[in-house]
């Protein structure tokens, strides 16, 4: 029973929840009402990075107690806990792109992009995160599936359906 083994936060729900919070950042970011640099996309695009890094640490055995209280919404922090158990084994990020999610980082956990604050604030670029997010979640997908579903499981899972987001939805006769 996966509720029991994960409890309420299961690598693939979270990478779940990544997903839909990625593109909520890239359809505000999108809106020809708000600014290029709108501080909701910046918010929306942190919580999918956390979501997806959080998954990952999720599916390599960390309990949620540590998730919670030791990396909390330290983007910077679950990047390099994530590092430290081999991501790079699952996705190859860069430089750029991991100096993107360290720069994010600060103001995303100091809330910066929910309440205002005076003072000047320097975001990283908008498509190096997008990538960075796209790679996290696109390159823990399988992986978040074996994990909550076991390896026998998430292999039938996949070999019926390769993809379980942004999926058609099947009509029924």
């Amino acid at each position: 029973m996966i509720l029991g083994k994960w409890g309420r936060t299961s690598p693939f729900g979270m990478l779940r929840f990544a997903y839909d919070y990625r593109v909520a950042a890239e359809v505000v970011r999108a809106s020809p009402l708000l600014a290029p640099a709108s501080m909701p996309s910046y918010s929306l695009m942190g919580q999918a990075i956390e979501l997806a890094l959080k998954s990952f640490l999720r599916a390599r055995g960390i309990e949620m107690p540590y998730v919670r209280s030791k990396v909390g919404h330290d983007l910077s922090r679950a990047l390099q806990e994530a590092r430290a158990l081999s991501l790079h084994r699952l996705i190859q990020l860069h430089d750029f792109q991991m100096h993107a999610i360290d720069l994010l980082s600060d103001p995303y956990r100091g809330h910066r992009f929910r309440y205002i604050v005076n003072g000047s604030l320097t975001l990283p670029n908008w498509d190096f995160l997008n990538l960075s997010a796209h790679l996290l979640i696109d390159g823990l997908h399988d992986f978040a599936i074996r994990s909550t579903f076991g390896r026998d499981e998430g292999r039938k899972m996949l070999s019926r359906r390769s993809r379980y987001f942004n999926a058609p939805k099947q009509k029924t006769p």
